[in-house]
């Protein structure tokens, strides 16, 4: 989806944009630390070998969500998000139908992990800590429990800010000589595409945001939770740091 898309959503990427301001998750200790040259490279591993059981859990609430939505047009911006989790690329000529598996976005996140030496066998004894768990857990509650203008709206801010989260963190392993330039996959993806992910979302509800108030209060209330879930897990990321 291009920019204008995000122009369409009108008051309501006002909102999003603004909510994300004033929480300013970049601006918590783990991202304090990392842009500050303050974080070491063995919690910068320890917590990205975390947040990989968050790239791998995210497509699950997705799916979730989509199965509540009542027909093929409000189910359409989910299965377009969900295929890209899963390695659709529909600007490929090289893969069947537009799948490529290697790229779906858990192999990514492990391609990552590998640059900075993580092996597959490390991974697989790694056990997922209880603030990865408890986002997780978070976002199926909202895609499951709670009105479906939250949840949009709960994902579509989690996708929104992670645009610029995955900008920083590119950057800094670049500049601190953790991964080669050439060498970086899955955040250079994401500074690119999940800013058209949340545009996806937002547009869903965006007659509830501009014609129901309570539907709007309902998206407001997604953001809000969208946000606090999102910083809390960075501010939990690393098990060894509590």
């Amino acid at each position: 989806m291009s920019e204008a898309t995000l122009e369409q959503a009108g008051t309501l990427i006002d909102y999003v944009d603004q909510a994300h301001r004033r929480r300013a998750i970049l601006s918590n200790d783990y991202f304090t630390e990392l842009a500050t040259d303050a974080m070491s490279r063995e919690r910068f591993v320890r917590s990205q070998k975390q947040f990989y059981f968050a790239v791998r859990y995210f497509s699950r609430p997705m799916a979730a969500l989509m199965a509540r939505m009542p027909d093929s047009a409000s189910r359409q911006g989910l299965i377009h998000n969900l295929s890209e989790e899963h390695g659709f690329d529909d600007e490929s000529e090289d893969t069947p139908h537009g799948f490529d598996p290697a790229v779906a976005h858990d192999l990514t996140f492990l391609a990552f992990l590998r640059t900075l030496g993580v092996t597959a066998q490390e991974m697989g004894k790694e056990r997922e800590a209880a603030g990865v768990r408890a986002f997780n857990v978070a976002l199926m509650g909202a895609c499951t429990m709670e009105r479906i203008e939250t949840a949009f709206g709960c994902l579509g801010v989690i996708e929104y800010a992670f645009a610029d989260i995955c900008e920083l963190i590119g950057r800094k392993v670049v500049e601190r000589g953790w991964i080669e330039q050439e060498e970086l996959v899955h955040y250079k993806l994401h500074a690119q595409i999940d800013k058209r992910h949340a545009a996806d979302f937002f547009k869903v509800v965006d007659g509830a945001w501009t014609r129901d108030p309570a539907g709007r209060m309902a998206i407001e209330d997604g953001v809000q939770l969208g946000l606090h879930v999102f910083n809390r897990l960075y501010e939990e990321l690393d098990p060894a740091a509590r």
